[in-house]
């Protein structure tokens, strides 16, 4: 639909709308009754974009010379539920013991959902000495 004809649907001009600033974290100051405020319910709308300040950038880690003889855990986020999403790293579980048996390689599922932290998973992947991890979010 075109949006000036929604616009005309709804009884607004274009121009009131692309004239009028919206700034993120602040409503607009309530009109009086002089200013043609017939109900003193109001909504207030918040702008979507982004903020102006990035959040800090984290760098990746080395990448490792090679794989041999490292262990690698394969961490799911379990981001579907149930355990259904492991189909992708333990294929490429079998992968890695097909091809670089070399390569020991670890299958985790991370506690909780996918947006906790779970210190105890990567505890142990420092304490035994993990060299790598490949995690699946949704795979």
């Amino acid at each position: 639909m075109d949006r000036r004809k929604m616009l005309a649907l709804l009884g607004v001009s274009p121009a009131v709308i692309a004239g009028t600033p919206s700034f993120a974290g602040t409503a607009p100051a309530p009109l009086s009754a002089a200013a043609g405020c017939e109900s003193e319910s109001m909504v207030s709308v918040l702008n979507p974009g982004i903020e102006t300040k990035l959040a800090n950038r984290v760098p990746l880690a080395p990448r490792l010379s090679t794989l041999h003889g490292k262990t690698i855990y394969l961490v799911d986020f379990d981001w579907g539920g149930m355990q259904e999403n492991g189909g992708v790293l333990k294929a490429m579980q079998a992968w890695f013991a097909q091809n670089m048996p070399s390569v020991k390689t670890i299958y985790k599922i991370k506690g909780g959902n996918f947006v906790t932290d779970d210190p105890g998973l990567w505890k142990e992947i420092a304490d035994d000495h993990g060299d790598g991890v490949i995690i699946g979010v949704a795979g």
